[in-house]
């Protein structure tokens, strides 16, 4: 079951750097809605993902944490002080330190997740099929999970945390490695978990979180620029000029509406694909 999550006056400062890497954040996100996390390069977005996932404290154990977040029913004065999976699961930036490498091969490596949580049991091997076809990597099965290509292993990390069901997923910038095609299937992906799981992506560029996000929340320097559904941006009057690629979507949508408004269908049919009608 997906989860809420309530963050509320969250300020977070690393011992060695004099401004907070997060500073007075409050956000409300939905349970079952997918949000993306955009911003500059040291805007907040991985300190945020790794807070929710509760690993921030175990790699930053002096890190300053005040405010509160509520993930659930689970409230948390500051920060998680525990890893808080399979709960809530984060997929890393750099997916290649999540695969194990314990295990000889794919199937082997997501059911791996199982007998670390205790579930390994009857319906085992099931759920891992499951994973399998919904991302479509059947095919990688029996692959070995250290011999597999960037956009491969990206996928495996992802099917290692959906296998244990969480209520809230966390990707960190999780098109890096993908292609065209890649993206494509990952975005149906996150289409089908909506209302089902609670998901939060961050992205440097605005792109492929617009395709596919209900709501954008821009970070910049630890701050919440704007919390807004796509079709809301253009309308905000704000200068979003250091997210990337987010002031030529803006242009672009302004044009197309004044397209639409000409009586242009094709215009009107972008935009209601943009979710911008």
């Amino acid at each position: 079951m997906a989860a809420r999550i309530d963050i509320s006056a969250l300020s977070l400062r690393f011992p060695e750097s004099a401004a907070p890497a997060v500073d007075s954040l409050t956000v409300s996100i939905p349970a079952g809605t997918c949000v993306g996390i955009v911003g500059p390069t040291g805007a907040g977005k991985t300190t945020l993902l790794h807070c929710l996932s509760g690993i921030l404290r175990k790699h930053h154990p002096d890190i300053v944490a005040s405010g509160n977040i509520r993930i659930g029913t689970e409230s948390f004065a500051g920060i998680p002080e525990d890893i808080l999976f399979p709960r809530v699961g984060l997929v890393l930036q750099d997916q290649f330190v999540q695969i194990s490498g314990v295990r000889d091969t794919v199937f082997e490596e997501i059911l791996f997740t199982l007998e670390n949580m205790g579930a390994a049991g009857a319906d085992s091997d099931r759920r891992v099929r499951s994973v399998l076809q919904s991302l479509g990597i059947e095919h990688l099965r029996d692959r070995k999970p250290t011999s597999l290509s960037g956009g491969e292993t990206q996928r495996v990390a992802l099917a290692t945390i959906l296998v244990a069901q969480p209520e809230v997923l966390l990707l960190d910038e999780p098109i890096t490695a993908l292609d065209a095609t890649a993206q494509g299937r990952l975005r149906s992906i996150l289409t089908g978990l909506k209302g089902q799981t609670t998901v939060l992506l961050s992205d440097s560029q605005i792109d492929f979180p617009l395709s596919v996000c209900d709501l954008i929340l821009v970070l910049d320097h630890g701050r919440a620029a704007a919390f807004l559904a796509p079709g809301e941006l253009p309308a905000s009057g704000q200068n979003f000029s250091n997210v990337g690629g987010l002031d030529r979507w803006l242009q672009l949508s302004e044009d197309l509406r004044e397209l639409s408004d000409k009586g242009s269908r094709v215009a009107a049919r972008i935009l209601k694909g943009l979710n911008l009608s």
